[in-house]
Formats: structure tokens, sequence, C-alpha cells
């Protein structure tokens, strides 16, 4: 005789009774959220565009709390917001500050320790560079905002082809061009000296099917150079001496056979004879840290499609990397932060 098993029998609610009670609040407040002004509908505090329109949001002070910054990586051409650090004596919470700058402790550690002017982050809001130099302060951090726009980086120092020293002033001579500029000694306030890094790589691959590359041949081309920029009390962009194209005549007997070390010796001679100017030349011991916020520029470029003697199709592929907006950057910083 077989036996019917009956089916368990379980109350519709049973079930409720193993779940985990909220003791929380989910969400925020009516009072938290933020109204916006083109459209009147709420949204939560922890945005700084509205929900629905995509309008920019008027945070009050007390709303700041919820605020993440995003920490995107910008775009070169994009503008943003730099938080700059300001090294004092006294003693950073790197733990902290490597939660609120979201970094590792390490990198942290050797920002800090650094005790140089130096970009703490690269935000695309001021709101949010302005609530992240608040945390900041409240941890003993000093910081200041610099914008983008005032860096100008899309427009490079003008390059100099000569320099002529003279008692009480400096002519400037413009590489490709029929002009000067008549600096007096006492207006140059900074002396910002660097090297400028460029590598390619030219890789050249067939094409055999849409989907399907291979790399005939590659090569690769990598160049440095010492370069210079002189900035004065009337200018922001500054003046830029590269080796490559400059008459080192200038230096009269001190002239040597090779570039590099004629860049070296007229930095020298400009730092001796404008003492009162500020003269830099940390950017190498510091590039690392520098790259953390901005890092090196890199461009892809290809030649097309070519075809060969037997009728196979190939394309060069050619990528850039160049740290020249990366130096250009601390260069103009440090012009705009005297």
């Amino acid at each position: 005789m077989v036996m019917e098993k009956k089916n368990e029998q379980i109350h519709p609610d049973q079930w409720l009774k193993d779940l985990p009670v909220q003791s929380e609040e989910i969400g925020f407040k009516a009072e938290e959220m933020i109204l916006c002004d083109k459209c009147q509908r709420k949204s939560p505090p922890t945005r700084l565009k509205c929900f629905y329109c995509g309008a920019d949001l008027k945070v009050s002070y007390d709303q700041t709390q919820f605020l993440k910054p995003s920490f995107r990586k910008l775009e070169d051409w994009e503008k943003g917001f730099n938080l700059v650090y300001l090294p004092k004596d006294a003693p950073v919470d790197e733990v902290k500050a490597a939660k609120l700058l979201n970094l590792e402790r390490e990198d942290a550690t050797r920002l800090f320790s650094a005790k140089k002017v130096l970009p703490l982050a690269r935000l695309e809001s001021q709101t949010e560079a302005e609530v992240l130099v608040n945390r900041l302060h409240e941890i003993g951090i000093d910081c200041k905002i610099v914008l983008d726009e005032l860096l100008k980086i899309e427009t490079l120092p003008r390059r100099l082809r000569g320099i002529d020293f003279y008692e009480d002033k400096l002519i400037l001579i413009l590489f490709n061009a029929d002009e000067v500029a008549e600096i007096p000694l006492n207006d140059i306030n900074l002396i910002v000296v660097g090297t400028l890094f460029e590598r390619k790589i030219e890789a050249v691959e067939s094409m055999k099917k849409k989907d399907e590359k291979k790399v005939l041949e590659s090569a690769e081309i990598s160049s440095d150079e010492t370069v210079i920029d002189i900035y004065s009390t009337q200018d922001n962009l500054g003046y830029r001496i590269e080796p490559k194209g400059f008459d080192f005549s200038c230096l009269g007997a001190e002239k040597s056979l090779l570039a590099k070390d004629n860049i070296k010796t007229l930095a020298e001679k400009l730092r001796s004879i404008v003492p009162n100017a500020k003269f830099d030349n940390d950017y190498l011991q510091i590039r690392l840290e520098l790259s953390k916020v901005w890092e090196v520029s890199q461009r892809n470029d290809s030649n097309g499609l070519n075809r060969s003697m037997v009728g196979k199709l190939s394309r060069t592929n050619i990528t850039t990397v160049s740290n020249l907006i990366q130096f250009t950057r601390y260069s103009r910083l440090l012009r705009n932060l005297l």
C-alpha cells in the first residue's frame, strides 16, 4: 500500500520571521533633500546635479557632509579644480588623508613626506573641491584650489632662441620670430628647471581578418632634454629655453661643446644674476607624486592602411607618451602661487 505524502502546510507569513530587522533609516529625510531651482523637484544630497533635469544644485554647508568626491580622471582638455598641498612642519594624519583623497597609504606617505607643493586631487566641480579642502583642513592639512583656467596649459611658454645679458635687464630673443622681450632683472620672479621626456612606439600590424591583427615589427624612440622656464611679474605664460635651436653664445667662455652641459650652466647663470627670483629644480624628484594626479599624456595615431607588393594590408600605429603638459602644469602652478 502506497502512502501518499501530505504537503507541509506553511503559513503564508511564516517566512517573514527570519528576516533581519532594519533598525536604521534607509535613504534621506525630507529636510535633507535638495530642491532644484529649475524643475522644482528634490534630489538626494549626495548629488551635485539634479537627478531629473541635470541642473546644478545649490548645496548648503550642512548638506556637504553627504557629498563624496568622484575622483574621476579628467582629460587634459577638461577644466578642473586642483587641490594643491601647502606643506608645513606639523605632522599629517596620513591614514585619514589617504581615505579622504582615495589614495593608497604608501602613496599618501610619499606625497606628504616630500614636503613640496603638490596637487592632491583634480576634481570636476568647485563644490567638490571646496568640500574636500574643508575636510582636509579639519585634520590639519592646508590646501588651495587652483583652477585649470589659471594654468592655461593650452598655451605653451614662448620658446626662446637666444638671450642677451645686461647689467640691469635681459633681452629675450623669441624663436622663429623677429621679436624680442626686454625684462628688467628685478621683474623676474621665477625660474623653473625641469626635464621633458618623450617616447614614441611605432608598430606595424598586418590586417589578416577584421578582428585579427599581428605585429610585424616595432620600433621605439626615446628622448629627454632639460628645459628652463622664465617668468616675470608682468607675465604668467612665461618663456621657455630648450637646448635644441638655442644659441648658447651668451655664455661666452663658459660655453661647452655639449648642449646638455650648456643648459645647466645657463640655469646657474640665471640663478646668480636674479637672486631675488624663486629658483625651482624639484621636478625630477617629485614627478612620480605629480603623476598620481597629473598623469603623463598618451596619444595614439595611425597612418591608415597600406598595401604591400603582394597585396597584403598593414597599418602603422604610433603611440606617443610625453610629460609636456604635466611639466607645464607644474611650472605654471608655481607661478600662480607666488
